[in-house]
């Protein structure tokens, strides 16, 4: 199948469909899938938008496939699927449910008091385990709300997959860094003595997205200072906090587009986040202001996705290209996304 074949189908279907079908789009996927996307954004926005649409009977995700599972979670009425099943995570890859619920039995053994919180980005069987446990799901942009409403609650968090994001929340919420732990999966215990989980208010598990880390590191901020004096700079709290801190800002990527939006014309800026976003970004604010990545990273993931897969899953609505997830995990996970919504 050429992609003009693959277009021309995916042209017909829409037609053919119409409101029953809706096709979403993560920021970070390529223009010439965005191109045919119904609506573009980050992965729990998709995943409300799906709630949402009344008329939609059929959502074909363009994303990873923890975002589609999200999407069938808050929108079981509706039949979700995903151009290529094996569009995964490594992030939510390195939080495995069993190891999970190894390092709850240790740290709940030593106190009780302790809220599990896992990011957006993992599967729907994590955020099963938070759903049974009290927990909550949050993103990249409410977490630090998520954060002061879980310690309302208990004494300590144990947070997974991303150490970074949960440091830079950490730490922008004051925490000492001497009251913040990091659990290992691959050591016994999580190489963590009983004392120093004691002492922890915030737990984190040891898992990283290879986009935000170490795809971006201090040495870039520091070569776009000084290639370009003045220049603003924003990255993804997924980098590590030495980046961070570096940078004028960080965000998710909805708080990036609004960073960008309340920069003066005529401001140069650098995001560090992954290409495809940034350099949608740099089309649709020029000329009025300099958009350039801080470094050129994509998501090897989201690059399974391409406009001959959209044509072929709308070609055979069928089991490959479905996204179910069991009723009991979808229940307990929904537990724990609803519980992030009312916070947010």
């Amino acid at each position: 199948m050429t992609i003009d074949e693959a277009k021309e189908i995916i042209r017909q279907k829409k037609a053919t469909f119409g409101e029953r079908l809706v096709i979403l789009g993560h920021h970070y996927q390529s223009d010439k899938v965005v191109e045919f996307c119904d609506y573009i954004g980050d992965s729990l926005e998709l995943a409300r938008k799906a709630s949402t649409i009344a008329e939609a009977e059929i959502i074909v995700f363009c994303g990873v496939y923890f975002m589609a599972e999200t999407a069938s979670i808050l929108a079981p009425d509706k039949a979700v699927y995903i151009p290529d099943a094996l569009a995964g995570c490594p992030l939510a890859d390195m939080a495995e449910p069993k190891d999970v619920e190894d390092a709850w039995g240790i740290i709940t053994d030593i106190t009780r008091s302790v809220t599990p919180i896992t990011y957006v980005n993992s599967s729907a069987k994590i955020k099963a385990f938070c759903g049974k446990n009290s927990g909550v799901v949050c993103t990249s942009g409410n977490a630090a709300r998520v954060f002061k409403w879980a310690f309302k609650r208990t004494d300590k968090i144990i947070f997974f997959p991303d150490k970074n994001l949960g440091r830079n929340t950490a730490i922008s919420l004051g925490i000492p860094e001497d009251m913040i732990a990091q659990w290992d999966p691959s050591r016994k215990g999580g190489g963590l003595d009983e004392g120093t989980i004691a002492k922890a208010k915030v737990i984190l598990w040891k898992g990283w997205c290879p986009v935000h880390w170490p795809g971006l590191d201090p040495s870039d901020v520091e070569m776009v200072r000084k290639k370009y004096p003045g220049m603003k700079i924003i990255v993804h709290p997924e980098a590590d906090p030495k980046t961070v801190k570096l940078s004028d800002a960080k965000g998710s990527t909805a708080q990036i587009l609004n960073y960008v939006r309340s920069l003066p014309p005529g401001t140069g800026v650098a995001i560090g986040t992954e290409f495809n976003m940034v350099d949608r970004v740099r089309t649709n604010f020029s000329p009025a202001l300099n958009v350039i990545p801080l470094k050129r990273v994509f998501c090897d993931d989201m690059a399974r996705i391409t406009v001959e897969k959209i044509a072929l899953t709308l070609s055979n609505l069928d089991k490959a290209h479905r996204v179910e997830v069991p009723d009991k995990i979808a229940a307990d996970a929904k537990i724990a996304l609803e519980a992030m919504l009312e916070i947010s």
